[in-house]
């Protein structure tokens, strides 16, 4: 297994695995940003399937985790509940997987993690432009558009992403069309024939939001 850091946000990413254990710390047991105040996120790719009880007793100041597999299977202990309650920290994960299901029995944030919801064209031949559906912190909203073609890293011109913000119920008065009608044209169709956004939309609608506050419910 993999950890490293500085990916996502200030913290750790773990893949090349499907176990994530204690020892695959050890290489940052004695890093200051292992336990930095200001607090830190971990993310666990899509690969890990089990975490080892109380990993996150490693991570003292734990207030952000990422689970992008939905099925990753992680043992909540008292010890563990008790820290992840005492930081409040912010569940990323999709809908209706064990993230949202983590968030709901500890009584914590629950936030849909970012979203692919088109990728169009050839690296290799002008280039793939990727949308990506993201969200703040917070729980508000903003499309990122990206063009990774060869040749970028070495200065070309080809290439580039932009971003844009949308509102933060969106979900309630915009259709997938709407959004896709602000995108780059050449993902306008893919966007809607893919279905993830209208799905998307569908589910937060049920849900009250993409950000749920399961303390208070």
């Amino acid at each position: 297994m993999n950890v490293s850091n500085g990916y996502r946000k200030y913290g750790f990413e773990a893949h090349g695995g499907t176990y994530l254990q204690k020892s695959d710390m050890n290489y940052w047991i004695n890093h200051p940003q292992r336990t930095d105040p200001k607090g830190i996120c971990f993310e666990l790719g899509e690969d890990i399937e089990d975490v080892e009880i109380d990993f996150f007793a490693l991570l003292p100041t734990l207030n952000q985790l990422w689970i992008l597999n939905p099925k990753c299977n992680i043992y909540m202990t008292d010890t563990t509940t008790a820290m992840f309650k005492k930081n409040n920290v912010l569940i990323r994960g999709k809908f209706d997987s064990s993230a949202e299901g983590i968030a709901r029995n500890c009584k914590l944030r629950f936030l849909h993690a970012d979203v692919e919801i088109a990728r169009v064209g050839d690296y290799f031949d002008h280039g793939v432009n990727i949308v990506t559906l993201c969200f703040y912190d917070d729980g508000s909203a903003y499309i990122h558009q990206d063009c990774k073609c060869q040749g970028i890293s070495a200065g070309n011109t080809g290439g580039g992403e932009t971003r844009f913000s949308i509102p933060k119920d969106f979900y309630l008065h915009m259709s997938a069309k709407d959004i896709a009608e602000k995108c780059w044209g050449i993902c306008y169709k893919p966007i809607l024939d893919k279905g993830i956004l209208s799905g998307l939309l569908k589910k937060a609608k049920g849900k009250k939001g993409f950000m749920i506050d399961f303390a208070m419910k």
